[in-house]
């Protein structure tokens, strides 16, 4: 039997479930049994969390280009990553960089239906907007140059609509603040549990799956 794409990496993350759920038990073996069906109960949940992201992914956020074969786009896995705009912290989410550095230039796409949750100024994101998915996830696109309608928090969006295209903007109080780095589009993907509001979800492994779903735009 043949695995999808979706299918591996969901494999992935449970074994390496799995093996936290060991280390967890030999590191804590001295618990209480109720302690440890405690742990085991707060993982399962984080999987159930993680397996529902699956369920909203339908296309890469950066169309594929009809006309021009150089406008394509580059990301690592920069978890964590040092930041240290406004102190030092952790990067969370993936940096999709421009090829071709113009900002406005690239369309950027839902990745998921949804409804619009946040739009607007943020000092460190720029212009972004945030959609909360079918399956309560957040996705988060930031540094827009701008966006592609007038959008109104409530506003629901389908998977593909274009949202905007990819800038520069931000790491400023002043509104339109931009050119503080290269043009890029920083994804941000964060799940809801009952202790935190907003958990922050690495999206590079979400990203590799969804680049077999590219739109073709012509731009």
């Amino acid at each position: 039997m043949r695995l999808s794409i979706a299918s591996y990496l969901l494999l992935i993350i449970s074994v390496c479930f799995l093996i936290q759920f060991q280390l967890v038990r030999l590191g804590e073996a001295a618990l209480p049994s109720t302690e440890a069906s405690d742990v085991e109960e707060q993982a399962r949940k984080y999987y159930e969390l993680y397996e529902d992201i699956w369920k909203d992914l339908v296309y890469f956020p950066v169309p594929e280009s009809t006309q021009n074969e150089e406008a394509l786009v580059s990301y690592e896995n920069s978890w964590m990553f040092e930041r240290t705009y406004g102190g030092s912290y952790g990067h969370e989410g993936t940096d999709l960089m421009a090829g071709i550095q113009k900002s406005g230039y690239y369309p950027i796409v839902s990745i998921s239906d949804g409804v619009v949750e946040r739009v607007g100024w943020l000092e460190k994101g720029g212009w972004r907007i945030g959609i909360r998915s079918l399956h309560n996830v957040y996705f988060y696109y930031a540094h827009l140059d701008s966006y592609a309608e007038d959008f109104k928090e409530g506003d629901v969006i389908k998977a593909g609509q274009i949202l905007g295209y990819m800038g520069d903007t931000g790491y400023g109080v002043k509104e339109g603040t931009r050119g503080k780095f290269d043009v890029h589009l920083h994804l941000g993907i964060y799940i809801r549990t009952e202790e935190i509001r907003e958990l922050a979800v690495n999206p590079y492994w979400f990203l590799k799956y969804l680049e077999q779903n590219k739109l073709r735009c012509a731009y």
